[in-house]
């Protein structure tokens, strides 16, 4: 019988990736994953502008996946989402590209893509703008998302966030997001 760790870890040399979690996101693990990233990237010596976007990026994409979670903890189907989450990061000539995922109800699709769309389609003084406005509207966390978030990812790289849906089934889709710093 073959070493499944160890396939999967020369796979994962293959991809470049450095750093990677799967699993539930709790706010002490975050915390502790984003200090080990931190400790990677300053042993790599990363420029230090390098290290904050990488570490507000990752910290931004956990903590989505996160509250999308913690959002539909009173549903049936939080056994199917909880602990669908995962975040790695690789890094090659052109950066380091954080990727996430996680399982989503087709219902919110729609509006998570046109969220994104918005945002990618925006210039930096657009983005600039919009982070203000966002921030100052009265937002209903339990209703409605602000998307502060993203807007920053967005304003912290230089290239456009990509993003994927998947669908799984008439329940579900995988939401995958990707940032190149």
């Amino acid at each position: 019988m073959k070493n499944q760790i160890y396939e999967l870890q020369k796979k994962l040399k293959e991809s470049n990736i450095e750093f990677i979690f799967s699993g539930i996101f709790s706010q002490g693990l975050i915390e502790e994953l984003g200090l080990a990233l931190k400790q990677r990237l300053q042993l790599q010596q990363a420029a230090k502008s390098k290290i904050s976007s990488v570490f507000f990026t990752f910290v931004e994409q956990t903590q989505n996946i996160k509250q999308y979670e913690v959002s539909k903890e009173n549903t049936e189907q939080f056994s199917v989402i909880a602990g669908s989450g995962v975040i790695a990061i690789s890094s090659d000539d052109n950066g380091h590209c954080i990727n996430s995922g996680n399982i989503i109800f087709n219902d919110d699709v729609e509006k998570l893509k046109e969220k994104l769309d918005k945002i990618i389609s925006m210039n930096e003084e657009e983005l600039r703008s919009y982070f203000r406005e966002v921030s100052r509207k009265e937002i209903d966390m339990k209703n409605e998302k602000a998307g502060l978030g993203l807007i920053q990812i967005a304003r912290k790289t230089a290239n456009k966030i990509q993003y994927k849906f998947e669908k799984i089934d008439d329940s579900y889709s995988y939401y995958t997001l990707t940032v190149l710093i």
